[in-house]
């Protein structure tokens, strides 16, 4: 077998490096978000947080009151807990309910500032039924100012700008909903976009339960 002198090696080796660092750095263009009508806007690993800001009555940074209750609780207590990824709402005890709506179950609130070319947001609610029962005692959602004027299917927020969220919910008719004693968890999602961004990445799935039953129910 040949053997190759140790100074060549040496050699052969230096070379190889030489052009290592000769070659230029790639550069990945994955990103952790959903398709853009603006491919140069994009969201890489963010969070909804970033933009909007969820409260309820015990979170709100401005102490306001008002919120919506759960209904048939005794002592009386706000429907809705936490804040941004965790809030929820738990509205109570609704037997045989016609339509009604409830205001303020909860507000969101744009950042200010914004991030820059995030302004104004456009905030948008979509339903999804309970996934056990497959029942959906949500009918709609509607966006307010917090006096309660101005309401419409979405909000468009200019930094810092506040608004409600108010829920409607029926559980009739009795062929559907029973009222025995069943809690139906629906899903309410919020999705952000702005000016260049109209992906889903952006977006807040809200839990918002209803008891069909007695009571005030879980």
């Amino acid at each position: 077998m040949t053997r190759i002198p140790a100074r060549l090696l040496v050699a052969a080796a230096w070379i190889a490096a030489s052009v290592t660092l000769a070659l230029p750095a790639m550069r990945s263009e994955a990103r952790f978000n959903s398709v853009t009508s603006n491919p140069a806007v994009a969201v890489a690993a963010d969070s909804p947080a970033n933009y909007l800001r969820l409260y309820s009555q015990s979170t709100d940074p401005a102490g306001l009151t008002g919120y919506a209750t759960k209904k048939n609780s005794s002592p009386l207590v706000p429907a809705a807990t936490g804040a941004d990824l965790t809030l929820r709402a738990a509205l109570g005890g609704y037997k045989n309910q016609n339509t009604t709506t409830i205001t303020r179950v909860f507000t969101l609130q744009a950042l200010s500032p914004l991030p820059a070319g995030a302004s104004p947001l456009t905030v948008t609610a979509a339903l999804a039924a309970d996934p056990v029962s497959g029942k959906q005692p949500i009918t709609g959602v509607a966006f307010s100012n917090v006096d309660g004027s101005g309401s419409g299917p979405t909000a468009t927020l200019t930094a810092g700008a506040k608004r409600q969220v108010n829920i409607t919910i029926r559980t009739q008719p009795n062929s559907v909903f029973q009222g025995n004693n069943t809690l139906h968890t629906a899903t309410v999602t919020l999705r952000v976009t702005y000016p260049g961004y109209s992906g889903s990445f952006l977006s807040y799935d809200v839990p918002v339960s209803v008891w069909d039953g007695n009571g005030a129910g879980p």
